[in-house]
């Protein structure tokens, strides 16, 4: 993808030695650290999930006039759809 590595690097900073704390019925609990994955709800997410899903949409070959392929695709937001003939 062509990814600058300094990009790669800030990305990987952002993402080690997190914390978090669990809210439940208006208690939260203690800080605790994790090192895989982003936060839910971190922007940082859906740009590496939008990354991701366009790079591997472009892999795929679509070639052709939408009636004399083998196959279409239909990708938004975080759904994929492949139709295919065969």
């Amino acid at each position: 993808m062509n990814i600058p590595y300094k990009l790669i690097r800030l990305v990987k900073m952002t993402m080690k030695n997190t914390t978090a704390r669990v809210k439940v019925t208006n208690k939260l609990s203690k800080s605790f650290t994790f090192n895989a994955g982003v936060r839910q709800g971190d922007g940082l997410s859906t740009t590496l999930f939008f990354l991701a899903q366009h790079y591997g949409v472009q892999k795929i070959d679509q070639r052709g006039k939408i009636f004399t392929k083998l196959s279409q695709i239909c990708a938004y937001a975080d759904d994929i759809m492949i139709v295919a003939r065969t």
